[in-house]
């Protein structure tokens, strides 16, 4: 089962303990659950984080070691497949999902909202099937109206590739859903589609069943053909609001909202699915059963974080879901465990009559961690939930290597006349239900932020950066006893980090001036043989540009056969794939690609680069572009064939 995050008290060593999970019995313990929380806490606008409360207040909806090579090249595969790259992902036999997979045969992309078929197998690239990601038959409900339509090419999807099926997953994005009675919105919807594909005739992919599920899906792994798929979920309970509402009294419109709690159902809290397997009618229910919910012992938001458990060959389903009433947006994993992070920024679910806090002091940022083991094909079990002071980058600030957690978190301050934030990197393990910390290391980069975390067995790099880059490597080899054993200084900064093999380390970031001004984007070579003391051998500086991989490690590609570094690159003249090559100790630049064919709509999008034999593709948000490996000249272009 999942574990939920809670607030609790600094134990000595820093780490917030935090109590394990109460289970539910039935939908009735859920619901009373929920309708004495939500009494509590509900206001004149409705609870805190819903849709109506942040319209009222803003007009609008708101709106997140030796260094080992990692395996980037299929070798072996049958029918005719050629050597090729592989999703650039965090940890090794743990795949993620994308836009773009090959298997060296044919690569899929959901570049331009539906999903492509390319045949990579000629000597130029050649669309050979084509196949709607959205649902033209999906309605909302009955009185209400979703604003604007999502076209194709704003769906957000990424697929999995096993074998001859597709898993796509289709975030929809979160809209305001407006009653045909009012102007003023209810509650944000968001859905979450996952269809799995038959490309078995790659000319016709089929899809053979479709689940689409309340909420938004925050990350998916897949290790050994199972996919693990988080998401979040909130509650559909409404709380209108007219213009003639907007004057009366608070403690009026607060009573009125406590009524509509208490008459809520459980089909008002918990979210539900549809599921629909070739032509047969769509069968709906709730996503996860009462009996598989559980609740943090104190609480931790209306939120339903759910794990659902597949394996493509066996076909989708919900019957290996589990969930927490609890918040969730960061996903973690190795191969036998997940973890789900979330950053609090104070208590955003206050009681009703408590004063807001608009600004939460350092004290209030924390990051609750929740984990999983995910081994084997069963449904996800929860293991333990733990707590650390600061926040976290992203999913590159976790990594669990031998059973041990390691998390690095920035722990913002400010004393009235200086930034005092400071970056500390904790060590946490499994034990009684709780991630008991084991050792932390501290005072890294103050006054700074983490820009980059990487780990690689039981060493760790760490950037913090303000106005100079200190790259900091730390000896992770005793858990209890973390240690900085070597600093580098200097200016710009990198965003991603990656093994180069031979003790060599790739950074992707900015160069900087020495005040901190960004002057280009830059591919720098470190040389970290010697863990205490790291030395930047040379780097390569586009001026005015910057990279997607800054934000998006799975935009980079590193061949280590060849040695060449593929990183997307923006400048004012438009977007281009940089190639550079790893000569010895030297970044050199072998060239830029840039399309051949004009955007059909007037703009480009780069959104991955893929290696498949000796050609190199380039896949656009219209189309998929050939260029040599070795000489990078043109192969040809795919077009994406129109609707």
């Amino acid at each position: 089962m999942l574990a939920g995050c809670s607030i609790g008290a600094d134990d000595e060593d820093g780490a917030i303990a935090v109590m394990g999970l109460t289970p539910f019995d039935a939908c009735e313990d859920v619901l009373d659950h929920l309708k004495t929380e939500a009494g509590e806490r509900v206001g004149p606008w409705g609870l805190g984080g819903a849709v109506t409360e942040a319209y009222a207040a803003d007009g609008g909806a708101e709106d997140t070691a030796a260094l080992a090579v990692p395996e980037s090249a299929g070798r072996g595969d049958s029918g005719g497949a050629q050597s090729h790259s592989t999703t650039n992902v965090q940890e090794a036999g743990v795949d993620e999902p994308d836009v773009a997979k090959t298997d060296g045969r044919l690569l899929v992309t959901t570049a331009g909202g539906d999903l492509r078929v390319i045949d990579v197998t000629g000597d130029a690239p050649r669309e050979v099937g084509r196949l709607a990601l959205t649902d033209p038959a999906a309605k909302p409900a009955p009185g209400r109206m979703i604003a604007p339509e999502i076209a194709p090419e704003n769906v957000d999807a990424s697929v999995f590739l096993a074998g001859d099926r597709v898993v796509a997953l289709v975030r929809q994005y979160p809209m305001i859903a407006y009653d045909a009675m009012s102007s003023y919105p209810g509650p944000m919807t968001s859905t979450t589609a996952v269809l799995l594909i038959d490309i078995s005739d790659p000319a016709e992919p089929v899809v053979e069943s479709r689940l689409q599920v309340d909420g938004d899906y925050l990350d998916a792994r897949m290790v050994d053909d199972t996919v693990r798929l988080v998401v979040s979920s909130y509650p559909t309970l409404e709380f209108p609001m007219t213009e003639a509402d907007v004057n009366l009294p608070e403690d009026e419109l607060t009573e009125r909202n406590r009524a509509i709690v208490e008459e809520s159902t459980i089909a008002d809290w918990l979210p539900s699915y549809t599921f629909t397997s070739g032509d047969a009618e769509p069968e709906t229910g709730q996503l996860v059963s009462c009996e598989q919910v559980s609740r943090p012992d104190e609480f931790a938001g209306f939120s339903l974080l759910s794990v659902l458990t597949f394996d493509p060959d066996d076909g989708l389903g919900t019957d290996g879901s589990v969930g927490v009433l609890t918040d969730g947006d960061t996903v973690y994993a190795s191969q036998d465990r997940l973890y789900v992070a979330t950053t609090r920024w104070g208590d955003p679910f206050a009681p009703a009559g408590d004063a807001i806090r608009t600004l939460p002091g350092p004290g209030d940022i924390t990051t609750g961690i929740h984990a999983f083991d995910i081994t084997g094909n069963v449904p996800a079990r929860y293991l333990a939930s733990g707590e650390v002071e600061g926040r976290i980058l992203g999913r590159y600030a976790m990594s669990e290597h031998e059973g041990v957690l390691r998390v690095a978190t920035t722990i913002d301050g400010w004393n009235g006349t200086t930034d005092t934030s400071e970056s500390v990197l904790y060590t946490l393990e499994e034990g009684d239900g709780e991630l008991v910390q084991l050792g932390q290391v501290g005072g890294l980069g103050k006054g700074e932020q983490i820009y980059a975390v990487r780990y690689f067995g039981d060493t760790g790099y760490v950037v913090t950066f303000r106005q100079v880059d200190p790259l900091y490597v730390l000896d992770l080899s005793d858990p209890a006893a973390p240690a900085v054993t070597g600093e580098l200084k200097i200016t710009g900064y990198s965003a991603y980090l990656h093994d180069a093999g031979d003790d060599r380390l790739l950074g992707v970031g900015q160069e900087t001036t020495e005040n901190g001004m960004a002057v280009g984007a830059q591919i720098s070579l470190f040389d970290v043989a010697d863990p205490t003391a790291p030395a930047k051998l040379d780097g390569h500086v586009v001026p005015n540009a910057w990279s997607q991989t800054e934000w998006d490690p799975q935009a980079f590609l590193f061949w280590p056969e060849t040695r060449q570094v593929v990183v997307p690159m923006e400048t004012g003249t438009g977007p281009s794939a940089l190639i550079v090559r790893l000569d010895g100790d030297a970044v050199t630049e072998q060239g830029q690609i840039t399309r051949t064919e004009s955007p059909r709509d007037g703009w480009a999008w780069l959104r991955r680069t893929v290696i498949v034999g000796d050609t190199l593709y380039t896949v656009w948000q219209d189309g998929v572009q050939a260029n040599g490996l070795a000489d990078l000249e043109p192969r040809g272009w795919a077009g994406f064939a129109q609707p």
